[in-house]
């Protein structure tokens, strides 16, 4: 069956874009804490929309009996930008869902630029027509909407203050998400981490990466192989677009595109180029948690401690030099602690990784003689990282022996099939780490 556009529900539901919603003003906030404000306003109110103007946009986070429905943030400015971003979406999910919103989009911008109360569920009210419509599956409008949510709690995560109003007024449309408020702060919160991890060469989804040269670009090898036909493809891409929107046109999670970038960024075949406004307003994610270890001496000479930073090659002695190097990279603090307690008296250099993501270019400097990997990390597996350093020059023969406390068959054999050396259960004793090391340290 063939669906027409452009009919008489088409325009009322253009029109119901424009119509005001009245707001209750609360008093201006300063300065706050984003997850104390938002716990406050759930325990408070429970229901209704959190409001808050900083830095030329807009936040509007919605709650219905305690749980979160929806957020979003933009200003009038960024509608281009979020249709643009919904369309590619769109074009993933649902052809007729792409046609309507393709056919649309004009109209659809010509939306007020003062009028901004008009655009606080703009993408909301479009996902809902889609779903009522029929050109949306109510699973697909859920996953768009978290997505949406997901991002504007992340960026809202980053403000120090702004003016914040109350709207006690639901909005009348379906509610699709009742998510727990926490457990969207605390995975935001890892993801911003995560993102953290990528500075100071990445510090924004909302960046734009651009090729220096083809030439280098094309000669240049990253940590997993991709095609020629890819990288013809995102030659084409990475000439303005931001990483959000080029992860979106590839069905890529932007925080894994942005670990994808991360080589060609550090050996600067890729450049990256400040977001347009106003999301260049939003605060860079500082890898705060680097800079303090720089300023902490290691216990010992042989041992980072908690660093995720390597040092350089002057700092070297020739008696470490002779000594084999053994990395291990796990987030725990204290299995790492073990493991330098255990190898302490022994004639080996131990160096200690919490953040895995950062850890695997920083291993591409140290090369080391022997790598303990964690196999349960939270952003990225044991098996990941095997599978990616097993693709670096020089690191094919390298032992990497899997630490973990799963047991089974099962996930040894996967273990193998990434390339692991061998396999260490824990919890282990000073005798079985000594055992596994010596029987794969040649």
């Amino acid at each position: 069956m063939v669906k027409t556009y452009g009919n008489s529900k088409d325009m009322n539901f253009m029109k119901s874009l424009h119509k005001p919603r009245p707001t209750t003003t609360s008093k201006s906030i300063r300065s706050f804490q984003p997850p104390v404000l938002l716990a406050s306003f759930v325990h408070t109110y429970g229901s209704g929309c959190l409001e808050v103007d900083a830095k030329s946009l807009s936040w509007w986070i919605y709650f219905k009996d305690g749980k979160l429905n929806y957020a979003s943030h933009a200003s009038a400015k960024t509608l281009v930008y979020s249709l643009k971003w919904l369309k590619l979406k769109l074009a993933s999910m649902s052809q007729e869902a792409f046609s309507w919103l393709e056919q649309n989009t004009d109209e659809l911008l010509d939306i007020k630029s003062n009028n901004i109360q008009s655009i606080q569920y703009f993408e909301y009210q479009i996902i809902c027509y889609l779903v009522e419509q029929k050109f949306l599956e109510t699973y697909q409008a859920e996953e768009l909407i978290e997505q949406l949510t997901q991002e504007a709690i992340e960026s809202f995560l980053s403000l120090t203050g702004g003016a914040v109003r109350i709207d006690r007024e639901l909005f009348e449309i379906p509610v699709f998400c009742k998510l727990d408020p926490k457990a969207t702060i605390e995975n935001c919160r890892t993801r911003s981490n995560t993102w953290k991890l990528l500075s100071p060469l990445i510090s924004s989804p909302h960046q734009r990466p651009y090729i220096v040269s083809q030439e280098t670009f094309f000669s240049t090898n990253n940590t997993d192989t991709i095609s020629p036909r890819l990288k013809t493809k995102l030659g084409t891409l990475l000439r303005g677009y931001s990483i959000r929107h080029i992860a979106a046109i590839l069905h890529q999670d932007e925080l894994d595109f942005a670990k994808f970038l991360y080589p060609y960024i550090d050996n600067k075949s890729i450049i990256l180029r400040a977001p347009e406004h106003p999301w260049d307003r939003l605060s860079g994610l500082e890898n705060t948690s680097l800079r303090k270890t720089q300023e902490v001496k290691p216990i010992r000479e042989t041992s980072l401690g908690a660093s995720t930073s390597i040092p350089q090659a002057s700092t070297f002695n020739k008696k470490q030099k002779t000594r084999p190097v053994i990395a291990c990279v796990d987030d725990s603090p204290n299995t790492l602690d073990q493991i330098e307690r255990f190898l302490g008296e022994e004639n080996y250099s131990v160096f200690k990784f919490l953040e895995p993501i950062k850890a695997t270019f920083q291993l591409k400097r140290l090369k080391p003689d022997m790598i303990l990997l964690d196999l349960t990390m939270p952003t990225i597996s044991g098996y990941e990282l095997c599978r990616m350093l097993r693709r670096l020059p020089g690191f094919e023969e390298i032992p990497v022996v899997m630490v973990t406390g799963k047991k089974g068959i099962i996930n040894k054999t996967r273990a193998k099939l990434v390339g692991a050396t061998d396999y260490l259960e824990k919890p282990f004793n000073r005798a079985s780490l000594l055992d596994v090391i010596s029987r794969n340290l040649t």
